[in-house]
């Protein structure tokens, strides 16, 4: 019932459960999502290489997987997602298991994209009216130096 994408990796990263709404999101079904490769047939090509090293790293040293990247949907389209993940230790401390989650932040991307944007274009006309102004100063010290 919870909205994100739910997913469970064995200590080596290999996957093992996915919840329905990852069926309903990716068009997998369970059999077809299982295993190590598999998210390379649904991430952007742009967000490849980031993911692997970011997930390697965590596999490596058991910190807390959080990342955005890009996924793809049964439709072909892609979707901006929070990926992020917890391991599970045993009594012996060590990961027996990783319990992650997708969760959908396209909108949130956007509207910081159009912030982005529009901070930008605020910067630009600041600066140039500063110039403008710097302009208009220099002609009346000029002027006034000739009075």
């Amino acid at each position: 019932m919870i909205p994100q994408l739910v997913w469970i990796t064995d200590q080596n990263g290999f996957h093992i459960y996915f919840n329905q709404r990852w069926t309903a999101f990716t068009g997998y079904v369970l059999a077809d999502s299982v295993g190590l490769d598999m998210w390379n047939n649904l991430l952007h090509p742009d967000d490849r290489s980031r993911v692997r090293e970011v997930w390697g790293h965590s596999l490596a040293t058991g910190d807390d997987y959080n990342i955005e990247y890009r996924f793809k949907a049964k439709d072909g389209s892609y979707r901006w997602f929070l990926g992020q993940a917890l391991p599970r230790r045993g009594d012996d401390r060590q990961i027996i298991a990783w319990f992650g989650t997708c969760t959908d932040i396209q909108e949130q991307r956007q509207m910081r994209e159009q912030l982005e944007a529009a901070y930008s274009d605020l910067e630009a006309k600041v600066m140039f009216r500063t110039l403008d102004l710097e302009r208009e100063v220099k002609e009346l010290r000029e002027a006034a130096g000739k009075q």
